[in-house]
């Protein structure tokens, strides 16, 4: 095998080559293509069917970059910073202003409503509570009231509201005595700063009928039924007047005496409550059982004829 040059276009080939020279090649393969042109258009002069001449190939389309499929990664783009709770929050309110508005306002006036309507309260007990022990009324019934003068001092006398047969003195402290023609009759004992024979205004139904049981054998009478008035969380009624009561008893005879003691016990005021113009006096709170409490003592003369007992009984 030789390499030997074409003497018309002076181009190096291999001398095994059939074709040979290949620029020689290529213009034979020219005339060839000229004269196989000009047989076709003779054959279809002729009437001989025609050799189907295809187009030429078109280039494929790049389906990833322009087809209907998005491509395999996302372009990159800029980061966006996530907005603070606090700009959130702003956005929503902004965009929600008159609903929050109109919230706000429905929500303080059922606020305002509830305060208005709402009972109010205000501490104080009835009979009040004692904050210094009590002092004794060193009088008792059927003596002369000259010797509560000699250990209390003389009083000026007053007009019984109840009957004008009785001279009232009043003690102070809660403490009245009334008088038959210048003999005690009754004692009154209205406040828990004075103490009669341990009795005594505020204490306790238990504390009360320990004392009583010292005297004689204890007498329960009711007085007065009431049922309490609902007011907000407590148990009212409308006023001391109407609070329910029972009345403790005990008769004294010679020759221990010739009295008798009557303590009313009634529930212990807590408060006052009031709604709407509507005021009450609070005995507890709802649900909670009031405490019966000694209202008021008194000593009252069983020989003497005076208005609080029927006849006498002693001599």
């Amino acid at each position: 095998m030789a390499i030997v040059r074409c003497p018309t276009h002076d181009i190096p080939y291999n001398d095994q080559n059939p074709r040979g020279c290949p620029a020689c090649w290529r213009d034979r393969q020219g005339a060839d293509e000229g004269g196989r042109v000009m047989r076709e258009l003779a054959r279809a002069s002729r009437g001989a069917p025609a050799v189907e001449v295809l187009p030429p190939p078109q280039p494929e389309e790049d389906v990833g970059s322009a087809g209907p499929w998005p491509p395999v990664t996302q372009p990159p783009r800029l980061p966006t910073p996530e907005p603070t709770r606090l700009e959130a929050l702003g956005k929503f309110l902004a965009a929600n202003a008159i609903t929050i508005t109109v919230v706000l306002l429905g929500a303080l006036t059922l606020v305002f409503i509830y305060y208005v309507s709402r009972p109010t309260f205000a501490e104080g007990y009835i009979p009040p509570l004692a904050t210094t022990d009590p002092l004794p009324l060193p009088i008792e019934p059927n003596t002369p009231i000259l010797g509560g003068f000699a250990l209390l001092g003389p009083v000026p006398p007053e007009i019984n509201p109840d009957t004008s047969t009785l001279a009232r003195y009043d003690f102070g402290r809660g403490s009245l005595v009334d008088v038959l023609n210048g003999t005690v009759y009754a004692i009154t004992l209205g406040s828990p700063e004075r103490t009669w024979r341990g009795h005594r205004v505020g204490l306790s139904e238990m504390q009360t009928r320990g004392h009583l049981a010292l005297l004689g054998a204890i007498r329960e009478d009711t007085v007065l039924r009431a049922a309490p008035l609902p007011m907000g969380g407590y148990e009212a009624y409308r006023t001391v007047a109407t609070l329910p009561r029972r009345r403790l008893s005990v008769e004294v005879r010679p020759p221990n005496g010739c009295f008798d003691v009557y303590v009313d016990l009634a529930p212990q005021v807590i408060g006052v409550a009031a709604r709407a113009g509507d005021t009450v006096v609070a005995v507890a709170r709802r649900g909670a059982a009031p405490m019966w409490v000694a209202h008021q003592v008194r000593v009252v003369s069983r020989a003497l004829p005076g208005p609080y007992a029927g006849r006498p009984v002693c001599q």
